[in-house]
């Protein structure tokens, strides 16, 4: 006989990667559970090895003892406790001995008082073995006998899920309408046996009412969505403590249940978990609403839930750990013991000279902290307000610096991010004081690695805005290892094109192609407009030298012309965006007494090269005036010089960079003008 249903499942699922969580962790999650209204969980995590790895294994009866205290644990406080086996990574569906082995398991389980359970069939290859094959159509077909055998075996318990291989619309071909694989399911399931499914993703942005319509109708029966978007075991630097959102309120009447497969840390789960408990009870304060066809619901406001579970859990950061770290139970409730204040432990009678520093005084974590550290471990597709802010601050900042330019905008904003900045190192001092230890051991490497990022963005912006310089330390080529993203995995981050894999915070455009081709007269009008907007940028209006016009204006304003075969052009999709332009004799037209003799007769050939600012990546100009240089050389052109203004900084760094370009020193120059040469020996080896 059919045990009835419960209604609806509400909880969590222990099924990341990763160190499981511990007996008592797992206890007070069912204490908390209860106090939101939750009312199941789903043990299956991933590394606890007798449930998937060596599943066939038996508990020993010191784990015997754990499960059963825990399992009684969980129904004391009305927590349904669902049992998960995962036989997929070697099971023989055709072998009568491995249905016996997993039956013997089951009722291993069933014997400390477990009455509900699940098979997990996910994240396991879709081959089967030959014997497999002879005698099933499809995996699925195996799948499902074995859980309908096991599922009668068990006489048929009130919850039994089942996980599918296919387990969200990505990984179903050709659609979640059409998959085979889905429609098997549907099909030969036992229709009391339910089906968990993560949404369109394995972590899903967002799960629409029309898409949970969708795979229902495929395999006949509501499903159990075991939700991923709380989950971190994919990504060591980010922990998830934004509110349960994306999930409209109207799916509840259309899914037999929801669990939230969390972060990995057990103490970071606090808003996962209370945001999901309001979104369910959103529902059923708001499901009476009934007018004609249309049924409204009482609607749950993500920031409102987060509000709301950041003030809960402040609370929880006050509270001092035992001895060991772990809270003991007595009667199923938890010893804990609130400060109002964080003890300062130091000699109470030692008091400081007037002269001397003062005690360090802890301040309180407040609510603000919380909402700031929400704000920068947000969600997987989504940044808090703050964490946005910041970002589009420092972008701004970045692509409107000018050291030399006194602009009241840029200062303004600049001393805003600084603000900000010293409100994350802020909230990190006052977390790096809480009593809870075990909240702050579970956040130490998160909140240090962000301390660190917002720390050299800081750095950043006061060095191009001309507060400071660059100490001999940041300059070297031998960084401290906290400086930068470390071992191999940050090596290969720096080797791939945008760092990496498309980043699911933005969608970067393709990269941009460059073009390098001979100039000609016709393109003299761009090389000009180019002249003008670079100069004007950098000088605000049109350069002014003491003296005459210097050559490298002659040439880009068309009263020189270029040497034959010396002057390229670069181009992207919109047009001519940089020149390189080359005159093998200089001395024959530049004014008397304009340059000293002996530079002229030294470096007989003269350059000049300008990209626009939209123009990001320096390693093409580098290769655009490398091209110049060597249709110079096969002039017979040896040496070449340049003239800069002390403004024209990307230029510098350029040909800085470059390595064959060094500056002079002589007399008779104007103060703002920077002559750069080149000689034989440098250039050797240069091409296109």
């Amino acid at each position: 006989m059919i045990e009835q249903k419960m209604s609806f499942l509400s909880g969590v699922v222990e099924g990341f990667y990763g160190r499981p969580w511990t007996m008592e962790q797992r206890r007070e999650l069912f204490r908390r559970e209860q106090k939101w209204g939750l009312n199941a969980y789903l043990y299956a995590p991933k590394d606890d090895l007798k449930h998937r790895m060596y599943w066939r294994d038996l508990y020993t009866p010191q784990e015997a003892g754990e499960l059963q205290n825990l399992i009684a644990s969980a129904e004391e406080h009305h927590v349904e406790f669902i049992y998960a086996i995962s036989p997929g990574l070697d099971i023989t569906f055709s072998n009568p001995r491995e249905m016996a082995t997993l039956k013997r398991k089951i009722d291993q389980v069933w014997e400390f008082g477990c009455r509900s359970f699940a098979v997990l069939f996910d994240d396991i290859e879709s081959e089967m073995c030959p014997a497999d094959k002879d005698a099933f159509s499809s995996l699925a077909s195996a799948q499902v006998h074995m859980t309908n055998e096991l599922y009668e075996h068990l006489k048929k318990p009130k919850i039994f899920l089942f996980c599918p291989t296919d387990y969200c619309g990505t990984f179903c071909t050709p659609s979640v309408a059409q998959s085979p694989y889905l429609l098997t399911v549907g099909e030969k399931l036992y229709p009391e046996i339910d089906v968990l499914w993560t949404g369109p993703k394995v972590v899903s942005k967002v799960i629409s009412v029309e898409s949970i319509e969708e795979v229902t109708h495929v395999i006949k029966r509501a499903p159990v969505i075991w939700d991923n978007i709380h989950a971190n075991d994919y990504d060591p630097q980010r922990m998830m403590l934004g509110p349960f959102k994306d999930r409209p309120v109207e799916l509840i009447p259309k899914i037999r249940g929801i669990l939230t497969n969390p972060n990995c840390e057990f103490e970071l789960n606090f808003v996962a978990i209370h945001t999901l408990a309001t979104w369910c009870q959103s529902y059923c304060h708001g499901k009476a609403i009934t007018g004609g066809k249309n049924t409204f619901f009482k609607d749950y406001i993500p920031h409102e839930a987060l509000q709301l579970a950041l003030s809960e859990w402040l609370v929880e950061f006050s509270v001092h750990d035992p001895p060991g770290g772990s809270r003991s139970l007595q009667g199923g409730q938890s010893k804990r013991e609130y400060s109002e204040e964080v003890p300062m432990q130091t000699d109470a009678f030692y008091v400081p000279g007037p002269r001397e520093k003062f005690l360090f005084t802890a301040e309180p974590l407040t609510l603000d902290d919380l909402i700031l550290l929400s704000d920068l471990f947000y969600l997987p597709y989504q940044h808090g307000p703050t964490a946005l802010n910041m970002l589009q601050e420092l972008h701004w900042l970045k692509c409107n610096s000018n050291p030399m330019r006194k602009d009241t905008e840029w200062c303004a904003r600049a001393e805003q991010f600084d603000k900000m900045c010293e409100a994350v190192v802020q909230m990190f001092n006052r977390l790096s004081n809480v009593s809870n230890r075990q909240i702050l051991y579970d956040l130490y490497n998160y909140i240090c690695d962000i301390k660190s990022g917002v720390t050299m963005a800081r750095d950043f912006v006061k060095t191009i805005g001309g507060q400071t310089t660059l100490s001999a330390q940041q300059k070297n080529d031998d960084p401290e290892p906290w400086g930068f993203r470390g071992g191999l995995s940050g090596e290969f981050q720096r080797m791939l094109p945008n760092h990496g894999y498309k980043d699911v915070f933005y969608q970067y455009s393709r990269p941009t192609a460059y073009i390098i081709r001979p100039y000609t007269q016709s393109d003299q009008s761009a090389v000009q407009q180019i002249f003008q907007e670079v100069m004007c940028e950098e000088t605000h209006g049109f350069p002014a030298t003491k003296g005459a016009m210097l050559l490298s204006d002659r040439l880009a304003c068309g009263q020189l012309c270029p040497s034959p075969n010396c002057a390229f052009l670069m181009e992207d999709e919109s047009g001519v965006c940089g020149y390189a332009l080359g005159l093998s004799d200089d001395k024959s037209t530049a004014f008397k007494g304009q340059y000293p003799e002996s530079l002229l007769c030294d470096n007989p050939s003269v350059i000049t090269m300008q990209i626009l600012p939209k123009v990001s990546d320096l390693s093409v100009a580098k290769r655009l005036i490398e091209c110049l240089l060597s249709a110079l050389r096969t002039t017979g052109c040896k040496a070449f010089f340049c003239e800069l203004r002390e403004r024209e900084k990307r230029m510098l760094d350029v040909l800085t960079q470059m390595g064959s370009f060094r500056k002079m020193t002589m007399e008779g120059l104007p103060d703002d003008l920077i002559i750069m040469r080149t000689a034989e020996q440098n250039v050797v080896g240069v091409g296109c």
